[in-house]
């Protein structure tokens, strides 16, 4: 029988505020990423009661602490993930600049927020997964969360959960 595959919730820019939906939506993940911008450490806290929290330091959090530190890369299912907020890629094209960031590590999937869009693209081989914005809406932002699923094959899909309905 194969395993189920591993269940990771990915969350950036909640500017202090987790919306209640994340709770819901986020039941049954193995782990959560927080793409920075936490804006208060009570946010990793509520997340921390649904699965364990790897966080990074984003540019409204403040100097980065070990618990979140401005880039974090790891091993996760067998696949080399690395994540950064993203105020420290280049808005003109934060792909090559993430993979730029990471190039010694080789990651194949790179997470980062801040530009409150998400996205999964890919370049070369990488794939790199904004969440988009967690925080209440402003401007044209639409509020959203990802769900990255792994399989024991090392093979993935990423979709994307609104919070605005």
């Amino acid at each position: 029988m194969t395993p189920p595959p591993l269940k990771i919730g990915i969350i950036s820019d909640t500017h202090g505020w987790l919306n209640p939906r994340v709770f819901h939506i986020f039941d049954g993940v193995q782990q959560i990423f927080h793409a920075g911008d936490a804006g208060a450490d009570r946010v990793l806290d509520d997340l921390e009661t649904i699965a364990p929290v790897t966080a990074v330091t984003g540019n409204v959090d403040g100097t980065p602490t070990p618990r979140r530190p401005l880039q974090w890369t790891g091993t996760i299912a067998g696949l080399s993930v690395a994540m950064t907020h993203g105020h420290l890629l280049d808005p003109g094209d934060y792909n090559a600049s993430a993979v730029a960031m990471f190039g010694a590590v080789n990651p194949r999937i790179i997470i980062h927020g801040h530009s409150h869009i998400a996205k999964h693209e890919t370049l070369g081989d990488i794939a790199i997964i904004n969440p988009g914005a967690a925080c209440r809406p402003r401007f044209r932002d639409v509020p959203s969360v990802a769900i990255l699923e792994i399989e024991p094959s090392g093979t993935f899909v990423c979709r994307f959960v609104r919070l605005d309905g």
